[in-house]
Order: structure tokens, then sequence, then C-alpha cells
């Protein structure tokens, strides 16, 4: 049996709830090296998807931690921003800890002397032998390269870290709420997607538009529909969207919102809809039952704060990056990337790509 993204989405919820129910065992390796030392900042280092669902959680993180939340990628650690002062924590995350910019990160920050702790799926993959702390963050396995359950875990472990160091369960009813939110999601999202589906097949280039807490789903969604569909696919906080990018559209175009369904709500739905005024290829998640009239706009209610509606979100990419894909076998690189990848990688040589045949 051959895995695919629909699958791993679909084992996602179980996962989660299993991580959140033993979430101070899980935290605790990071929460001990937390709690050793006075922090003011937190840094973390990752890139692609690992990048995307750091941004996911930032919102949250900040709220909860009272704290700035750095995001960099590892190329930029390595070549421009190496230095951290003591009271700051640097992560780097790698989910199949075969990356080689992180590797690479990791060394420049052992040649500075730095303590090095680093995220991943696969405690015994390459990073094990370059950082000094290696933690699994509970994904479990994942055998496909376009990863979905590696990106929701990685959020909801740095939002389930937030609640352990603060000692404040508050949040963690919502975060519970959304992942059992899961469920209903996947079974609406893929509703929508054969509503639309004509529409979701023809894609020839896609915006993905979000503000607050969701910036980091439009990231993760302009990727997975770049690197699985194949179609250029970009991200834009909503304001910036209107303020350039929006005076290409036609309506071919396609578009996605995301609602946070919080003070910026009404300028998010009057952009939507100024929007559909150009392409009827334009879309919105919302959990605002008001919009439950609009065929373009998928409502999934929940009364989660606006930090963990990313955690139901998600799922929309993942199933539409997934789905589409699949039915178009629009996922096939073109032959010549293979001369592209033996100039360049970005995996070391023990890395398997499970998406080839």
């Amino acid at each position: 049996m051959k895995w695919t993204m629909e699958d791993y989405v679909r084992q996602t919820p179980s996962v989660c709830l299993e991580n959140i129910k033993n979430y101070k065992l899980l935290i605790k390796p990071l929460l001990d090296i937390a709690q050793d030392k006075s922090i003011s900042k937190i840094i973390l280092v990752a890139s692609g998807s690992s990048n995307n669902a750091c941004y996911c959680a930032k919102p949250f993180l900040e709220k909860v931690l009272q704290m700035e939340v750095k995001i960099i990628t590892p190329f930029v650690y390595t070549m421009y921003e190496s230095e951290i002062k003591d009271d700051e924590l640097l992560i780097f995350i790698t989910q199949s800890g075969l990356s080689t910019n992180t590797i690479d990160a990791v060394k420049k920050a052992n040649d500075l002397g730095y303590q090095t702790i680093c995220l991943t799926a696969n405690t015994n993959a390459d990073i094990k032998e370059f950082a000094d702390i290696v933690i699994d963050y509970g994904v479990g396995e994942e055998l496909v390269g376009y990863v979905t359950k590696g990106v929701t875990t990685l959020i909801l472990f740095l939002m389930l870290f937030a609640v352990a160091y603060t000692n404040d369960e508050v949040y963690l009813n919502d975060i519970k709420k959304a992942i059992k939110h899961n469920e209903d999601m996947i079974e609406k999202t893929l509703q929508f997607i054969e509503k639309h589906y004509k529409k979701f097949t023809s894609m020839q280039n896609c915006y993905v538009c979000a503000c607050g807490s969701n910036v980091g789903t439009a990231m993760e969604s302009a990727l997975k529909i770049g690197e699985t569909i194949h179609v250029p696919s970009f991200h834009y906080e909503i304001e910036e969207y209107i303020h350039g990018p929006n005076l290409q559209l036609a309506p071919s175009y396609s578009i996605l919102f995301y609602d946070n369904q919080d003070q910026a709500s009404e300028r998010l739905y009057n952009i939507y809809k100024a929007t559909r005024e150009v392409s009827d290829s334009c879309y919105m998640i919302s959990s605002n039952s008001e919009y439950t009239n609009d065929e373009n706009i998928l409502v999934i209610e929940n009364d989660v704060c606006s930090e963990v509606k990313v955690l139901i979100y998600i799922v929309f990419p993942q199933l539409l990056s997934g789905v589409i894909s699949k039915d178009t076998n629009s996922n096939l690189q073109h032959p010549l990337m293979k001369k592209f990848k033996q100039i360049v990688s970005s995996k070391t040589e023990n890395f398997i790509n499970y998406d080839e045949d």
C-alpha cells in the first residue's frame, strides 16, 4: 500500500489527541532545558513546511508566553544571523532530520559554542550526529514528502510547550476542541472540493490571503499548492494583497482567504467580496455562521480563540493539495529536475523519496 497525503491527514486527529493527553511527557525534554535558563526570546530555525508551521504557532506562542518569537530559515541563520544572546532559546527544526540546510545551521551554532537543540520526527536521522539534544515532537511515521501530519503535530507541539512553560492550561480546552473539529473539517473540505471540482482541477495560479493568526496557514497553502499541483502560488497579508498583487487579477485567477473571525474579519470579507467581482474562483474558509449561504465559503463553526483556529483550517490546504494533485497527476516533476538534483540537494544521501516510484 502506498500512503497518500489524505491518509496522513485522516491519521492526524487521533495522533494529536494522544499527544495532548500525554503532553507533559512529550514536552518535558524541551521544558527541562527552557526552565534551566531565564528566557526573554525564542528563535526557531526551520525551512519549508516546518517554517510555515512555526508561523502558524507564532501568534499563540507570543500571546501565551508574552515574549518575542523570531522565525528564520537555516540558510539565513548560517550566513547572516548566527549570534544569539544568553537569554534567547535557540531551537532548530527538521521533520526528516535529513535537511542539509538545518544540519549546516546546527554546525554553525556548534562552532559558536551554543547549545544545539533540534526538534524532529526521526531522532535516529543524520541530525543526531550534529545536535547536542534531539527531541521527538510526536509525529510518528510519515512516508510522504509533502508533509501534512508533521506540520499539524509541530504546530501542536509548540502550542503545548507554551502551555507547559507557563503552567497555564486555560487554552488547553481550545486546543482539544480544535483538534476534535478536524474530523468535521476533513469531511467538509472533501465536500467543498467536490462541489468546486472543475475549478480546482483547472487552477492556473493561486493567491492565498490571510492576516494575523492564519498568515502561517496561507504560507503553507501556497507552498503545498505550488509543490503538488504545480501552479504558481503566492501568499499575501490581506492589505498587502490589495496594494499591488491584486492589479493583475483576471477571471482565470484562483484566490483563497482565511478568516480568523477577529477584529480584521470585516476588512477581509470586503476584500473577498471585491475579489469575487473579478474571479468566480475565489473562496474563503471561516467559522462565521452568517456566511453559510455563500457556496464559495466553507464554514466550519467553532468557538476556539483565533490563535488556535489554525489547527482546524490547516486541514483545507492539505486535502486540497493532496486530492487535486493525486487526481490530476500534477505532482510529477519535469524530467530535467533529475539534473537539478544532481547539482544541488536539500537532503542528505540517506533521504528516501517515497513520492517517486
